[in-house]
């Protein structure tokens, strides 16, 4: 059985300054770099056939300085996929979070994108409206979105023979993949930096969530 732990990049200027953060990216702030450090030495005594990121700055950064924190880990495999990017919120990529939600979904109802997670709004009905409201049709649809992380998890399972897969990701993808292959039995808060979500890969291949949001630090 092959397991996939999940940890989210560190605090960026755009988490900071709360701001819609897809496909954009922003440097990793001073909190950001120390969190990625305890996240590592929280770590370090863990061993992982294969540290893979997206593709993104604040995710690649974040991989490296884990990775960092663990000299036994000089010789384990890295990689990183496009494909376990975060949501692209297309038009309104890098707006203020409550002006995007509130032109995505045409309502001031939710102060935030977690409120709508919270208040059980799910990652298709997101994407959807996202797309919907995007005036130049750039932003990523709900079904886009779950089909390219589906994806990036094959890619992962199929990569190697590793049976212990570190993977530093997103906010929204770490959720999404939780709901896309746990079902219902989530908390329905996004992940925070100091948190760990785990799948679980059997011998045909089904993947399964095992545990989101275990506080590592």
């Amino acid at each position: 059985m092959k397991k996939i732990y999940m940890v989210r990049h560190g605090r960026t200027y755009l988490n900071k300054y709360q701001r819609l953060q897809g496909w954009s990216d922003a440097p990793l702030t001073e909190e950001g770099i120390e969190g990625a450090h305890r996240m590592g030495k929280a770590l370090k005594d863990q061993h992982f056939d294969l540290v893979a990121s997206s593709d993104l700055k604040r995710a690649a950064d974040t991989r490296k300085i884990i990775v960092s924190e663990n000299d036994n880990w000089e010789s384990t495999e890295m990689t990183q996929t496009a494909d376990l990017r975060e949501l692209f919120f297309g038009y309104y990529e890098a707006f203020h979070d409550t002006e995007g939600v509130a032109a995505a979904f045409k309502s001031t109802k939710y102060p935030r994108l977690v409120d709508a997670v919270k208040d059980g709004y799910t990652w298709q009905e997101i994407g959807d409206l996202f797309h919907a409201a995007d005036p130049e049709g750039d932003a990523e649809s709900g079904s886009e979105f779950e089909s390219r992380l589906k994806r990036g998890i094959d890619y992962l399972v199929n990569h190697d023979e590793s049976e212990r897969i570190l993977l530093v990701g997103h906010a929204c993808v770490i959720h999404c993949l939780a709901c896309i292959y746990g079902g219902k039995h989530l908390r329905t808060d996004l992940p925070k930096h100091n948190e760990m979500t785990v799948l679980n890969v059997d011998d045909n291949g089904q993947v399964s969530l095992e545990e989101f949001g275990r506080p590592m630090y």
